[in-house]
């Protein structure tokens, strides 16, 4: 009895024990999108002395979908045409813009990790450049766990002014098209050989140098041998050749040789026979008689002789007898 009541109590203390158990949750240190844009404004206001970038709805639209749409690929890359997407979004009112995006990506961040990660040229340009006026920020974490850190600072081109929704505005001071993480291209002038090399600054991307050249990434990449993207500070790239001209053929008129006419040529005359006039002699009874055969003539005579005494005989003995 007692030992039953021993089990019992054990039973007891035992659920009593696992009831009062905590587990300790393990979660990843994860950042916040205000965290990322006071990351930013504290650069610009405390280091370089710019006025803070005004948070924008649009931008936080923007950069939150932006980070799930990369923890939907299962890829820690930019998605690229940030600024396509932002001015298809609204932001800037259908006025041209030019936008910049910073992103990472990690099982476990701190503000203090992200800093040091967008510490490179590329990655300040949001806090340096006073060009930009707004900014936004959204972040998204995976079912791996991955959390994607996403801002957006964009300005609208050309000194125009844009008023965001949350009320706040600044003018946009014109510069050049700062998009995808790119410095300023100043174009090169030919050589004396007519072909144009370009010094590559930092910061620069291949994107960049071809669309201010005018040019596409595949000929620069054609024109230097290259099979990647990736370009480094002080490459001397060639971007296009003197182009060799194309010579036209020049009709020229051919003078057409002259057709010999034919000229009738007078021929002699035919000469026509000539009649020659010969004498025909009359013929005679002699020579009409040889060509007579004799022996038909001698016949011929004999029966007109028979002929005529046969009349002479009835004319004077025969005729008279009928008569009596």
């Amino acid at each position: 009895m007692r030992r039953k009541l021993f089990y019992a109590l054990f039973i007891v203390v035992f659920l009593i024990a696992a009831i009062n158990f905590r587990v300790p949750t393990v979660s990843a240190s994860t950042v916040s999108a205000a965290e990322l844009i006071s990351l930013v404004n504290s650069l610009r206001t405390g280091v370089y002395g710019l006025p803070a970038l005004i948070e924008d709805p649009i931008l936080d639209s923007t950069a939150s979908s932006t980070a799930y749409q990369m923890a939907m690929n299962g890829g820690c890359a930019h998605l690229g045409g940030a600024r396509e997407r932002i001015a298809a979004a609204g932001f800037g009112g259908g006025a041209t813009i030019f936008a910049t995006e910073n992103m990472a990506c990690a099982n476990s961040a701190t503000i203090d990790s992200i800093r040091q990660w967008w510490a490179d040229d590329l990655h300040m340009y949001p806090m340096v450049n006073a060009s930009y006026t707004h900014i936004g920020a959204g972040t998204y974490t995976a079912s791996s766990g991955v959390t994607y850190y996403v801002v957006h600072a964009a300005y609208v081109a050309g000194g125009g002014s844009y008023t965001s929704s949350s009320g706040g505005s600044s003018s946009a001071v014109a510069t050049a098209d700062l998009s995808n993480f790119v410095q300023p291209v100043v174009t090169s002038t030919p050589n004396g050989d007519g072909d144009i090399y370009h010094t590559v600054l930092y910061g620069q991307s291949l994107y960049a140098i071809a669309t201010w050249y005018g040019v596409t990434v595949g000929k620069i990449k054609e024109l230097n041998g290259m099979t990647s993207d990736t370009i480094y500070e002080g490459q001397k790239l060639l971007i296009s050749i003197k182009p060799t001209p194309t010579i036209t053929p020049t009709r020229t008129a051919t003078i057409p040789q002259p057709t010999r006419t034919l000229t009738a040529t007078k021929l002699p005359p035919t000469p026509m026979p000539t009649i020659t006039v010969t004498s025909t002699v009359a013929p005679n009874i002699g020579s009409t008689l040889k060509k007579i055969n004799r022996q038909y003539l001698g016949l011929g005579l004999l029966v007109i002789s028979a002929i005529g005494f046969l009349f002479v005989l009835y004319k004077a003995f025969l005729k008279p007898i009928t008569k009596k």
